[in-house]
């Protein structure tokens, strides 16, 4: 949080990501829904059209309204627009524009529990399997992984963007107890309440299902390069295996054989 005085008051600006919670980047993400087509192609378009200084301007005050308690009208007509000397306005919006994006990995909460309201909540617990690995979210079950990775697609799609669908990942993915059972209900009251949660760490949620599908990914890799290179040695020598451990036995058969054949009568 940073701490702005004007005019002999202080007023504060959530400049960092974990100052923002659900909620407000759930009104930060209406007002680019609602966004003009020149600005939005201004903001996010390679494409940039010229646009006034003016529209500008009240673009850059309603941005900043949305990140700080400084009263709309200190932004019109106490702050100076790019003064070099005292905080600006142009230094304000810069400040608040990192919004406008995805927050980095630094950003992002990566310990495996999370604390609401003196509450605490955990990580579905990983499982080890034969050989000793720890697989992540392995006590997950279907419905866990398939409704929090379509909420995921959801998310990751400016279309359909919806920032309530991070919490509710959250919420499917953290528990009161390792013994929970999947419930609709209670998972759609942890997300009511994880809405309060900051962005860094509603994140949390998203985090480790994405580091679950990268490793579930990398597995499946390795797994058919060691059945491709098995195909491709049997290829080569389509002898390789069929009579291993056959051939001694067969021979000793045809000694046995001989054996009887040469002994007298």
């Amino acid at each position: 949080m940073l701490k702005v005085t004007i005019l002999d008051k202080p007023y504060y600006i959530r400049n960092e990501w974990k100052d923002n919670t659900i909620k407000h980047m759930t009104r930060a993400q209406e007002y680019i829904n609602s966004m003009p087509k020149w600005l939005s192609n201004y903001i996010y378009s390679d494409k940039k059209e010229p646009v006034s200084d003016s529209k500008l301007l009240d673009f850059y005050i309603d941005w900043i309204e949305l990140f700080s308690d400084i009263p709309r009208e200190y932004l019109e007509s106490e702050i100076s627009v790019n003064k070099a000397d005292e905080i600006s306005l142009i230094e304000i919006f810069n400040i608040t524009a990192k919004f406008l994006g995805e927050p980095s990995q630094d950003d992002i909460g990566t310990s495996d529990t999370i604390n609401l309201n003196n509450k605490d909540y955990v990580l579905i617990k990983s499982v080890k399997t034969a050989g000793g690995i720890n697989k992540m979210l392995g006590g997950a079950t279907y419905k866990h992984f398939a409704e929090s990775q379509a909420l995921s697609t959801l998310f990751q799609s400016k279309q359909y963007r919806k920032w309530s669908y991070l919490s509710k990942i959250t919420a499917i993915l953290f528990r009161e107890s390792e013994d929970e059972q999947y419930n609709e209900e209670l998972i759609d009251m942890r997300a009511s309440a994880f809405e309060n949660l900051s962005v860094s760490e509603a994140y949390k949620g998203d985090f480790f299902l994405q580091e679950h599908i990268n490793r579930l990914q990398k597995s499946m890799l390795t797994s058919l390069t060691e059945r491709k290179v098995k195909a491709q040695e049997q290829k080569a020598n389509p002898l390789l295996g069929i009579f291993t451990g056959k051939i001694k036995p067969i021979k000793l058969l045809k000694k046995v054989f001989l054996t009887k054949r040469n002994s007298p009568l």
